[in-house]
């Protein structure tokens, strides 16, 4: 007979022995990522690792061209003070790297990368009155993306960053520099109008990375790659692989043990109201026999 009381047990027999998902423990380098010593004055590097720890290039903390990356300050200070309607902008004027959206809301609230300057304490980043004119450094745009990451006001930026438009809206290709790293989530580009300059800031799962140069955008491609080693090591991923394995090996095995899965109960109990209610159970959890026979037609 199949009751909500047994179905709450069932409920709480997977919460309780962590049956709704494999638990992997990942485990961790010393640095996610390793920093060259020979990085070329013309390149700019700055890397927030997992652990907080920065790993950054002798002249990380130079102040260059911001370009578009400080959309980003503008951006941020917008979603935070602006109108709703301005806000909706902001995604877009991201994604796209579009300069008519950021002229405009600039010409809303001018005061808005000074503040966000002062309220981040960027000492290398400075406003010159127009923010295609701003300057920062690798380290300041760095710490700044970090800061953001579990900053609610901080979402719709950050999940632009994570949707780039494959060109920008003047046409020109957003897929160079930090952007080619392994495991980069978002990235957010910048390039001079004469193009040479060069720089994007990206992260990924508990990293940060920026890098600027005074090159063109093979150039910066270039420097980053042979600058930066992997971001997570091949011992790392090894790791959860076996991990991984072996979780949904104990899973079979316990299967043979005379237990049933998630899936095989599901399948009986499709199309009733009950079915529906286990949903979120995985296809690969154990569900001792007694429980099956009980819920199962």
């Amino acid at each position: 007979m199949k009751t909500p009381r047994l179905l709450k047990t069932l409920s709480a027999m997977v919460a309780v022995t962590g049956l709704l998902a494999p638990t992997v423990v990942l485990a961790t380098a010393a640095d996610a990522a390793e920093l060259s010593d020979n990085v070329p004055d013309r390149t700019q590097i700055a890397i927030i690792n997992p652990d907080g720890s920065v790993q950054e290039s002798d002249n990380a903390e130079e102040t260059r061209p911001a370009l578009s990356l400080a959309k980003l300050y503008l951006g941020y200070y917008v979603l935070g003070n602006g109108t709703e309607e301005d806000a909706e902008l902001v995604p877009d004027m991201i994604r796209y790297s579009d300069d008519y959206t950021a002229d405009y809301l600039e010409s809303q609230y001018p005061e808005a990368i000074p503040e966000v300057i002062d309220a981040f304490d960027l000492e290398d980043t400075e406003w010159a009155g127009y923010w295609g004119n701003a300057t920062t450094s690798v380290v300041d745009i760095a710490t700044f993306v970090d800061t953001l990451i579990d900053d609610p006001i901080a979402q719709p930026l950050l999940d632009a960053m994570a949707d780039t438009a494959e060109f920008a809206a003047d046409g020109y290709a957003q897929n160079f520099g930090t952007y080619t790293l392994s495991d980069v989530t978002g990235t957010k580009f910048g390039w001079s109008d004469d193009l040479d300059v060069h720089a994007s800031v990206s992260f990924g799962p508990g990293f940060v990375i920026a890098a600027n140069t005074y090159g063109d955008a093979e150039t910066l491609t270039e420097d980053v790659q042979d600058s930066v080693s992997s971001l997570y090591p091949e011992e790392v991923t090894a790791t959860i692989e076996e991990q991984v394995e072996q979780f949904y090996q104990c899973a079979a095995d316990t299967v043979q043990a005379g237990m049933h899965t998630g899936a095989e109960l599901k399948e009986q109990l499709k199309g009733t109201t009950y079915g529906k209610a286990l949903s979120f159970l995985p296809n690969t959890a154990p569900i001792p026999a007694f429980l099956y026979n009980l819920l199962a037609p």
